[in-house]
């Protein structure tokens, strides 16, 4: 009986160093050592349009196990904007043993825009009827295209669609780099009265340089039922801010009215 107590712990003896053997001699042979990316530039100065392929032009990725791991570099990261049109484009590579590694490059645009607000039509609506809010706004970005599902906005009290008034809302939209562009400017419920009439403008939200030009009828484009057209515009191209143009249009029996959104920056 204490022989074989004796053979059981050499046994265990000769298992645990075997082990700690087997350990030792994966440690020395296994591949802890991520691969190396490099770049030929740290900063790239390209157009919004710039594709995943032509970021990832200059960059080397190579391990001393697994060799060249150029063609497995995928883009991992894009900040948002760091500062003005810049944001930090990260690269990642993974050898065969799973190793990471990841460089980052400096990306700068020549030609973004911050994103911009449109309308499809007015936002005024004929007391009784429903304001919607976000069916006449659109947003679109050069970076990003159609952002109009990203749109979101916010309201100075409730809409009373029972009564002729106006009521303050801010438009807000932000595109991937992080950059929010705002649009604080008016729900108008106007009176039935001018429903009859449907008068078209060619636009009904612009933007304009601060210190140019601006002609008001130039954005009228067609009424349903002649009449006479009355303009009336608060726009001063002079101070940046939010202004209306209200285009009247009345008949013999009918009249109707349309609005225009100026923005001057």
């Amino acid at each position: 009986m204490k022989k074989r107590n004796i053979l059981c712990f050499i046994l265990l003896v000769l298992s645990f160093l075997s082990f700690l053997g087997y350990k030792q001699y994966r440690k020395a042979t296994d591949d802890v050592t991520p691969p190396r990316l490099t770049c030929e530039e740290k900063t790239i100065t390209a157009s919004v349009s710039v594709t995943e392929e032509e970021l990832l032009e200059g960059v080397v990725a190579y391990d001393e196990v697994s060799g060249d791991l150029s063609d497995s570099l995928f883009i991992e990261d894009m900040s948002d904007f760091i500062d003005d049109n810049t944001r930090i484009v990260t690269y990642a590579a993974i050898d065969k043993s799973r190793n990471v590694s990841r460089l980052e490059r400096t990306l700068v645009y020549t030609d973004y825009k911050e994103p911009e607000f449109s309308l499809v039509a007015p936002l005024s609506f004929p007391v009784g009827s429903k304001a919607n809010i976000l069916g006449n706004i659109r947003a679109q970005s050069n970076l990003d295209g159609d952002l109009t599902s990203n749109i979101r906005y916010g309201l100075n009290g409730v809409i009373d669609n029972l009564v002729p008034g106006k009521y303050e809302v801010e438009y807000r939209v932000t595109d991937s780099c992080g950059k929010t562009t705002y649009l604080n400017t008016e729900i108008e419920i106007y009176d039935k009265v001018y429903s009859v009439i449907n008068v078209k403008l060619s636009q009904y939200l612009v933007y304009v340089d601060k210190g140019s030009k601006f002609n008001a009828e130039s954005y009228f484009k067609s009424s349903n039922i002649e009449g006479e057209l009355t303009v009336e515009s608060n726009v001063n191209t002079k101070e940046e801010g939010v202004y209306y143009v209200d285009y009247y249009v009345n008949g013999i029996n009918a009249s109707g009215k349309s609005r225009l959104v100026v923005v001057v920056k």
